[in-house]
């Protein structure tokens, strides 16, 4: 198996394993639509414990008072989607976040071990890990 197909693999792998957030973290009778912008967020600037959300372009999108907000913000618009559901409770966004966080850590696990026993003397896991993830359109922040 060459480092490619080992990409391919784990690209369709976890394709299919994935879940969607927010949808499967959160139950959305408790939650409020926030509108989209329909393209890719980045993480901004803080000040004063206000989080900003810019768009690629620079354009700022939105502030927001917790850095698990800006997370949850950030990982439900993977798809770049025109809304989100966005729970009212902060305790349900740190849950999500947090649980979201450990299932993807847990494919970063498999993806570490399946590639030490693929690739015993290989030193590019973080570079394999990353385009798997890259391909994927998921960010770990």
């Amino acid at each position: 198996m060459t480092e490619k197909d080992f990409i391919k693999k784990w690209v369709g792998e976890i394709g299919e394993l994935l879940k969607n957030f927010p949808d499967d973290f959160i139950d959305i009778n408790y939650c409020e639509i926030v509108k989209m912008p329909g393209k890719t967020l980045v993480p901004g600037s803080e000040l004063f414990g206000s989080h900003e959300i810019l768009d690629v372009e620079g354009n700022p999108f939105l502030h927001v008072q917790d850095y698990s907000k800006l997370k949850f913000i950030l990982y439900a618009n993977r798809t770049k989607p025109n809304q989100i559901y966005l729970p009212i409770s902060e305790e349900t966004i740190k849950s999500a976040v947090k649980n979201y966080e450990n299932h993807i850590d847990s494919f970063l696990i498999g993806i570490e071990k399946d590639y030490k026993s693929n690739f015993p003397s290989a030193k590019n896991f973080k570079e394999i890990s990353n385009t798997i993830f890259y391909n994927l359109n998921i960010q770990r922040y």
